[in-house]
């Protein structure tokens, strides 16, 4: 008797759940790329750096048929770092990733209590770097893509598995002898996530809306 529209993910025997509503959860995994310092004619060359994420994960969800699409944003603490040596740097430098934002789109199929989905979007994140002299931290802006699958295990609770490219692009973090000091930032993130559906009358219900 239930034909008023989308539910919030539990147990239907009528079918599978459905995906529609507002969800929150927690996530975390980790994260391997590469850096590269670079200016006045010398380059560290890409350099491996690596590091683990965690955080929490919020987003929306429509659905009609077996297509899932909607929003989803995050942030992660996060200790990607990596120290280089050799010029430009004096004598030694570093960048760290404090923490990372995203703000996506996602599109998935829904495959009876499983979601398979691809996403794209903002990316944002605090990257510190400097030499033993000189350097700062920055907020930088770039883009994110990739791919993830979840699993609905219990009523409004399911589990995911994710992997997002992310690059933060250049900038301008410090001087060397007077040169500015361009770093570049690019990791790939594998990460795990439980999320709890709230069902897709929580705005409304929250807000009083009618």
């Amino acid at each position: 008797a239930d034909a008023g529209g989308p539910r919030s993910i539990k147990d239907d025997p009528y079918g599978a759940p459905s995906w529609a509503g507002f969800y929150v959860g927690i996530q975390g995994g980790y994260g391997w790329g590469d850096t590269e310092h670079s200016g006045g004619g010398f380059s560290t060359g890409a350099q491996d750096l690596s590091g683990g994420l965690f955080g929490v994960t919020w987003g929306t969800n429509w659905q009609r048929g077996n297509w899932v699409y909607g929003t989803e944003s995050d942030f992660s603490f996060s200790s990607l770092d990596r120290s280089l040596a050799g010029a430009p740097c004096s004598p030694t430098c570093s960048t760290d990733l404090r923490d990372l934002s995203t703000s996506r789109l996602r599109l998935g199929y829904a495959m009876g209590n499983g979601l398979a989905y691809v996403t794209g979007g903002l990316a944002y994140g605090v990257v510190r770097a400097g030499d033993s002299v000189d350097g700062d931290k920055d907020t930088r802006f770039g883009w994110a893509l990739g791919a993830g699958v979840e699993w609905a295990f219990a009523p409004r609770w399911s589990l995911k598995a994710e992997y997002l490219h992310v690059d933060l692009g250049d900038g301008r973090h410090y001087s060397s002898g007077g040169t500015p000091i361009h770093v570049d930032f690019t990791a790939d993130i594998v990460r795990v996530g439980v999320n709890y559906n709230l069902g897709p009358d929580f705005w409304r219900n929250t807000l009083g809306w009618r």
